[in-house]
């Protein structure tokens, strides 16, 4: 390992701190810099979206106004519900004045709405009439009736609550035979008596030519395409251009129309914006590079000119010897004694954490005498040779259940005097749970059922030992006293997210507010109260629920669960802590 010198690592440290101080600073600003430039972008991008679905509104509003007012006008409406049923002639062909009076009243609402490329009247009787600066030929109009575009119309008006229809640009059927045919939109409404919403007798049809759309949608330099989209999302006119719209760098704009079914969607190539940026990443980075420099050579100098001092203290405590132990110091003012400093408290940092080590060790032989001390108050020999002697006698009498009674009562205190290390697996504990149950079973018959369920990769699973029990024990304390048979407890051990849980559930009178509350307290104490003075004032054999608590606590710190709550029939309680060091998989 290369060792450097005082002066130099001093120089390398603030060189990397201001640097990384610089970095930070200029990462901000290029944040903020280049967030707001993104943001301008998208704002502009925005409006011209907005700008253009404005436009749009506009001509569909103006072609549906018009639409509305000639099929709702008087002259309009009663020429059509007098026209007869012929579908083999047109009346207007054969009744010039009435087709003179119509058209008229045609260009009258023409000329008011800055022209319209066509505006037609057609019935289902094949009657037509129209106004156009199109061509308009006989076959387009008889293609008209027979194709799919007068289909359309007659399908969408069938239905009830039907108002207006829009038709989405496609070729113009009516100028059929025509060398010059430009695609059209249109918007078509019944004529009919609008104030009592009857008598429908034809169609009045406004028709524009899509270079409307190219003039809206086509005016955005280069850079931008657009296209409108119908309801279900599927492009229905698309302006000229030759952007890749699937690119994933394109950015993309939709804005719905307000008076009309659809959609219209920007696409925006930022090859604009990525220049723009690219030119303001050269300028930064040189700006960075030239304060970094700068940075760099005040550093040196500043270095060299403060740290003398300490190596002129460096150099005079090399110089001490035991016949020279004066430290001259050329200028005591700018002297510093960081190192002697340093000597000194490494020395006192090390006896301090001597001393803490031995505090630590006897802080923790004292908390495991009284943690051990809960497990077990008595190593009672005599009642496991009483036990013996009951059994015996009771075999030698005919009494089967008596053995079975002392079998399981010698495991509970076998399992209870051991000690070990404070742990035993989940098998283990509902084991020695379910001889407990066993025995209340043989007393109370049945009055009480039980049901212990253990998933098969918790067995093995190490936890405190005598939990389980005891919160049996309980529910025959506490719980269910107070309600009648029959009475049942339910036991579940699962692990998940590498924790193990158990549950301990009845059927009883539940937890009452006073209990709950008064344990949310007793938890408070602990959780603030030193744990030798916690273990002093349980009493020792006391494994209820406080007592638990505690060595849990002590075993798992903050990293494990203690849940109190009721249920609908009944009380729970929820144990938990993680598989780790202290919890990890034993008796393999």
């Amino acid at each position: 390992m290369i060792k450097l010198k005082y002066q130099t690592k001093f120089f390398l440290y603030h060189t990397v701190i201001m640097m990384l101080i610089i970095l930070g600073l200029v990462g901000y600003f290029y944040r903020i810099v280049v967030g707001e430039m993104k943001e301008k972008e998208e704002q502009d991008f925005r409006i011209i979206s907005e700008k253009t679905a404005t436009q749009l509104d506009i001509l569909f509003y103006d072609m549906d106004r018009a639409a509305l007012q000639i099929a709702a006008n008087p002259d309009i409406v009663r020429v059509f519900q007098s026209l007869p049923a012929q579908p083999d002639e047109n009346y207007f062909t054969s009744h010039p004045i009435t087709t003179g009076e119509v058209k008229k009243l045609l260009e009258s609402y023409n000329f008011k709405n800055d022209g319209h490329s066509r505006i037609c009247l057609y019935n289902r009787h094949n009657d037509w009439v129209c106004t156009s600066n199109r061509a308009v030929t006989e076959k387009g109009v008889r293609q008209f009736f027979s194709g799919k575009a007068f289909g359309d119309v007659q399908d969408y008006f069938q239905e009830a609550d039907r108002f207006v229809f829009y038709r989405e640009p496609g070729t113009d059927v009516l100028a059929s035979g025509e060398a010059q045919r430009t695609d059209y939109l249109a918007v078509v409404r019944e004529i009919k008596d609008y104030y009592s919403n009857s008598s429908r007798c034809g169609y009045v049809e406004v028709q524009e030519s899509t270079e409307k759309l190219d003039g809206i949608l086509a005016d955005f330099g280069p850079g931008i395409q657009a296209e409108i989209l119908n309801q279900e999302g599927q492009s229905i006119y698309r302006a000229a251009g030759d952007m890749d719209l699937d690119g994933k760098d394109i950015y993309r704009m939709e804005v719905p129309l307000e008076n009309a079914p659809y959609t219209v969607k920007l696409y925006k190539n930022p090859i604009e914006f990525n220049h723009a940026m690219n030119q303001f990443y050269v300028v930064l980075a040189a700006t960075v590079g030239i304060i970094m420099l700068a940075a760099v050579m005040l550093e040196q100098i500043l270095v060299k000119h403060l740290s003398k001092p300490l190596v002129n203290l460096n150099l005079s405590l090399k110089s001490i010897t035991m016949d020279n132990l004066h430290v001259a110091i050329a200028d005591e003012d700018s002297a510093d004694i960081v190192l002697r400093l340093e000597d000194s408290f490494n020395s006192m940092l090390k006896k301090l954490n001597d001393s803490m080590q031995n505090q630590i060790t006897a802080k923790t032989n004292e908390v495991k005498s009284h943690f051990f001390a809960l497990q077990s108050q008595m190593n009672p020999h005599f009642l496991h040779n009483m036990l013996a002697i009951i059994s015996m006698e009771s075999q030698m009498d005919g009494n089967e259940k008596v053995p079975d009674i002392c079998r399981k009562l010698g495991e509970i205190l076998r399992y209870n005097t051991q000690m070990g290390d404070g742990f035993s697996t989940i098998e283990k504990e509902c084991a020695i749970a379910e001889d407990y149950m066993l025995l209340m079973k043989v007393r109370y018959e049945d009055l009480f059922e039980f049901q212990i369920q253990a998933e098969e990769d918790a067995g093995y699973i190490c936890i405190p030992k005598l939990i389980v029990q005891p919160l049996c024990e309980n529910c025959f304390q506490h719980g269910l006293k107070n309600v009648n048979p029959v009475w049942k407890i339910s036991i579940h051990a699962w692990t998940e997210d590498d924790k193990w849980y158990i549950t301990v559930k009845d059927n009883g009178s539940g937890f009452t507010d006073e209990f709950l509350e008064r344990f949310r307290r007793q938890k408070e104490d602990l959780d603030r109260s030193d744990v030798t003075a916690i273990l002093e004032n349980i009493a020792i054999g006391g494994l209820c629920l406080p007592n638990i608590y505690t060595r849990m606590k002590i075993i798992y710190g903050e990293s494990f669960v203690f849940q109190l709550y009721n249920r609908e029939k009944g009380a729970v309680v929820l144990l938990g802590g993680e598989i780790n060091d202290k919890s990890t998989y034993c008796g393999r």
